[in-house]
This record gives structure tokens, sequence and C-alpha cells, in this order.
């Protein structure tokens, strides 16, 4: 008889998700500048650059899901789409 997990998510207290999310916003504008720079320096097309503004656009991802976690309503009107354009437009 084997046992099957179930899945119960358990969500952050006001407190956890409020330190996430500033954790967050560090990573994603320490990856801001990194991307910007290698940009610069290599040109927008280099792989560097390329994989610098991937991991932004996903962290930005990530922040915008923490910020709409514990606010189901408003997820809905949340596109991948709509994120990743505001993200690569965003200070360049």
């Amino acid at each position: 008889m084997s046992e099957e997990l179930i899945y119960a998510p358990q969500p952050l207290s006001e407190d956890e998700r409020a330190a996430m999310l500033r954790y967050v916003a560090s990573i994603k504008k320490q990856l801001q500048e990194v991307s910007e720079l290698f940009a610069t320096r290599y040109g927008k097309t280099n792989s560097l650059a390329d994989l610098s503004a991937k991991a932004l656009v996903c962290t930005a991802l990530l922040e915008d899901e923490l910020l709409h976690s514990e606010e189901p309503e408003k997820t809905e009107d949340f596109t991948y789409e709509s994120a990743i354009v505001k993200t690569a437009y965003q200070g360049r």
C-alpha cells in the first residue's frame, strides 16, 4: 500500500510575503544592472545579454506572482506577455 502525497498550499504570512518581496526586488534590481551592463558591453544579441534579460524577466514574473498571490481576483488581468513587455522596456 503506497502513500499518496497530498499537496496542501501553505500561504506565506504577511511578514514572510513582505520579506520575500523585498528580497526578490533586490535581486531584480541587481539583474537589471547586470542585464544593462552586458547589453551595453556586448550588444543585445549576445548570449550573456540574452540570458541575463531572461533571468530578469523570470524574476519580474516571480515578483508579480508574489504581489498577487494573496489577491486571486487581480491575477486574472495579469498575462506573462504583458510582464515580459513591461520588463523588457523598463530602463532601456
